[in-house]
């Protein structure tokens, strides 16, 4: 049975609250960026199976806390870009084929698609809505919003980038590749920074691959060791070939990265007389502007299981 409600979905008594996603690891607008804020650690896991490609449109990823089960529902594959009717009623199928054996005891939606999505509610999602939960054996909830305030983020890009690139420790890999396709469209020529050997460095979009032309001897680094690169550098905030010595093209990644806005070169070393003689090549991210202090105190799975999205 489906019940509707005004009011605040974060206060639902269902023991399952649901997340508008993309499949791209970005949660910059709307419903999705209170539960970003409200559940750190959650963003963190969606982003991470966004970036290793097991998050598509049909298939869920369910986060449990201590208190609320997390479900993360696309509704886009891109922020970029608005919901579609298909992606709701994909999710829907898989969500009725499989909540009773992941032990939902209920379940809270938003209007699936709707306000940053641009999907009307009444003729397109409510429908669908009712079709595929009203027969669910457990309380369903679905929250109406209020009236929309501010432009979808697929309208609101350049705000939207400018807001991901000022935390890089939250950003998916996926827009980072987009900034190096920016890097490498307007320059192309490169020196290692320990020894300044040069190379070119070329970008293919799909999949993500940088060519590196020494000489007439070319070199191809895979989409899988630029992740695994962005996410060292991501999730340490530092990098170089002490700390990655796996990334056997750090020498040419190095420079390339070292171009992005929120990316820096450092000097590093063990000791601080080798700072000084002999120190290593490295980067760092660029910390967020710490927040000026308050004049005075403020008052006041996937689906259960690390497998689930891999499931078809």
């Amino acid at each position: 049975m489906i019940t509707y409600l005004s009011g605040d979905l974060f206060q639902s008594p269902a023991n399952v609250l649901v997340n508008t996603v993309n499949t791209v690891g970005v949660m910059g607008k709307g419903i999705a960026l209170k539960f970003k804020r409200i559940y750190p650690e959650m963003f963190e896991a969606y982003r991470d199976v966004c970036e290793r490609g097991e998050l598509q449109i049909g298939k869920l990823f369910l986060y449990p806390t201590p208190n609320k089960w997390i479900l993360n529902f696309p509704t886009k594959k891109h922020w970029r870009n608005p919901s579609r009717v298909e992606y709701i009623e994909a999710g829907l199928s898989k969500l009725r084929a499989r909540y009773s054996e992941v032990g939902m005891t209920s379940i809270a939606f938003p209007e699936l698609g709707c306000g940053n999505g641009e999907l009307d509610f009444e003729t397109q999602v409510k429908p669908l809505m009712e079709r595929y939960l009203g027969n669910l054996s457990v309380p369903t909830f679905i929250y109406l919003s209020g009236v929309k305030t501010d432009p979808p983020e697929h309208k609101d890009v350049r705000s939207i980038k400018q807001w991901l690139r000022s935390e890089p420790a939250a950003l998916p890999f996926d827009e980072v590749w987009q900034d190096i396709v920016e890097v490498l469209s307007r320059q192309q020529e490169f020196a290692t920074l320990a020894k300044g050997h040069a190379y070119r460095a070329i970008a293919t979009q799909s999949p993500p691959t940088i060519t590196v032309e020494v000489g007439d001897r070319n070199t191809r680094i895979l989409s899988e060791e630029l992740l695994s690169f962005w996410q060292q550098l991501r999730d340490f905030g530092l990098t170089h070939g002490s700390i990655a010595p796996e990334h056997r093209f750090a020498s040419y990644l190095l420079p390339v990265f070292a171009e992005l806005p929120y990316v820096e070169p450092v000097k590093v070393s063990t000791s601080s007389s080798g700072l000084r003689s002999n120190p290593a090549a490295g980067l760092q991210v660029v910390p967020p502007p710490m927040p000026a202090a308050p004049e005075k105190p403020a008052t006041g799975d996937l689906f259960a299981r690390p497998d689930y999205a891999a499931q078809g």
